[in-house]
């Protein structure tokens, strides 16, 4: 007795249908996207944006007819601006270092305070009332008592860029250092992790997120701090230009200055944001950037 079995050489039907999706004859691979055209674009919105900006407010002005002393052209601005770089890069060079410092401090002194009140709750109850305090007054009313006590140096200025910036870091430091996954602090704590461990593995870890988010506002906190203190204590810095443009009616110096300040703070956010898609690549927030990729 023969037994013959049929070769299968495969559903006619999944061939024919493997062909149609391709849309090609099968010997030519599917047409990939176009990721490189893609992200270039990506890369190129907030300039497209900028840029679109900067037109409209050229033409506006220009339509309108308006004075340089009411609103100038911003191409007048740029043209001073590159008509002077050293100027703008030595005044712009203190103000960035005075904001950084300050900015360093604010980051510093918010993340032990944070620490210490995520682990006391004596120590959290005692210092909200200082914060709220602190909050609620006007930084800028103490740039004078700066000046009685540290004379006319740096440091009236970075304790200013300090204080404007410090709250927020603060505030989203101790979010972040409490907002830990329960069962992961549970499974620490059942092998005995210290306390040490669990704030270095655990709370660190979680508090990032909060903390890249108070960055990307602190900088430019931290920029207005500096300018504040350089109104009243300085002979360089964009603070200073912008108030003896302000005084002389140089219009397009005190636009200038304005202009490089806006500059400073995006390329440091930019930086910044770059750092946290590097740092936090494993954490959700950042699956935004991969979306339809």
């Amino acid at each position: 007795m023969t037994r013959t079995d049929p070769v299968e050489a495969g559903p006619p039907e999944q061939s024919a249908s493997n062909s149609d999706l391709a849309g090609l004859p099968p010997d030519q691979p599917p047409e990939l996207p176009r990721r490189p055209v893609r992200r270039a674009f990506l890369l190129a919105a907030p300039f497209i944006g900028l840029t679109g900006l900067l037109v409209a407010w050229e033409v506006y002005v220009e339509v309108r007819d308006l004075r340089p002393l009411t609103l100038p052209q911003p191409s007048a601005v740029l043209r001073h601006v590159a008509e002077n770089p050293g100027f703008y890069a030595q005044n712009g060079w203190v103000t960035v270092q005075e904001a950084f410092l300050g900015f360093v401090l604010a980051f510093v002194a918010a993340v032990a305070v944070a620490t210490a009140m995520a682990h006391s709750e004596f120590f959290e109850r005692a210092s909200t009332p200082v914060i709220v305090l602190m909050q609620s007054t006007p930084v800028a009313v103490l740039v004078p008592i700066f000046l009685l006590w540290f004379g006319f140096s740096p440091w009236p200025k970075i304790l200013t860029a300090m204080l404007f910036a410090w709250v927020p870091f603060v505030a989203n430091a101790l979010i972040g250092l409490r907002s830990v996954d329960t069962d992961a602090h549970e499974l620490l704590r059942s092998v005995d992790a210290s306390r040490w461990e669990i704030y270095w593995r655990l709370r660190v870890p979680h508090s990032l997120p909060y903390l890249f988010a108070a960055g990307r506002i602190c900088v430019g906190l931290a920029l207005v701090g500096a300018v504040v203190g350089e109104f009243f204590n300085s002979r360089d810095g964009l603070g200073n230009a912008a108030r003896v443009a302000q005084s002389r009616l140089l219009v397009n110096q005190l636009w200038g200055s304005v202009f490089v300040l806006a500059f400073i703070g995006v390329a440091f956010v930019l930086l910044l944001m770059a750092v946290e898609k590097r740092v936090l690549r494993w954490h959700s927030s950042q699956a935004g950037s991969h979306r339809g990729v």
